[in-house]
């Protein structure tokens, strides 16, 4: 819809109005209502299709502020693809008694060593995670593709035509990281056992 259509009143604000404090504290409140990572060009598109590196310069000028400020309960960060404000480890404790988070929501280690068959093999199909594991992972499957830590990503170009695995974005924001090159090397996996 147009600017015209939608009426004067209506449209937010372009970015070529904005100065430069102005875009990185519309940024921040951005980021402050987002429950989400958020991608560079989704922010600068909010903003007015602002330029991407434009909107990387003032997020990373915006991620020294807001992290240089000790007294801030939270900080920003570059996770799963994009950027979020996150509650410091500190006042973790707090922030489960407010949610009250149950023992249940707790990934028992057979749901943690399935999902890190997938992890590493993916796209992988079910039969092979369990020829892995050694036992039957319908259970787990079921449990992670309900946290949202598992998809469909297509079918295997095999007899029957088995579904193909692999971990999301759910995932990755869940255990802190920006892509699945952070996970810890097999090797590296080794040497903490």
């Amino acid at each position: 819809m147009s600017q015209e259509a939608l009426g004067k009143d209506e449209f937010p604000e372009s970015v070529e109005t904005l100065g430069r404090d102005e875009s990185r504290r519309t940024l921040y409140a951005l980021l402050f209502v987002s429950d989400r990572p958020m991608s560079v060009k989704r922010l600068a598109e909010a903003l007015g299709d602002l330029d991407d590196e434009m909107a990387e310069v003032l997020l990373q000028e915006l991620m020294q502020e807001i992290n240089g400020r000790e007294e801030m309960p939270y900080s920003l960060q570059q996770i799963a693809g994009g950027y979020q404000l996150i509650s410091k480890p500190e006042f973790a404790p707090y922030i489960r008694r407010l949610f009250q988070i149950k023992k249940s929501n707790r990934m028992s280690k057979a749901l943690l060593e399935t999902l890190a068959v997938i992890a590493y093999k993916q796209p992988v199909t079910r039969a092979e995670v369990e020829a892995i594991r050694g036992v039957s992972v319908s259970y787990a499957f079921d449990q992670l593709q309900d946290r949202r830590f598992i998809k469909i990503s297509g079918v295997a170009d095999l007899p029957g035509r088995p579904k193909l695995y692999r971990t999301t974005e759910e995932f990755l924001l869940s255990f802190g990281l920006k892509s699945r090159k952070e996970l810890p090397s097999l090797d590296e996996l080794k040497i903490m056992d």
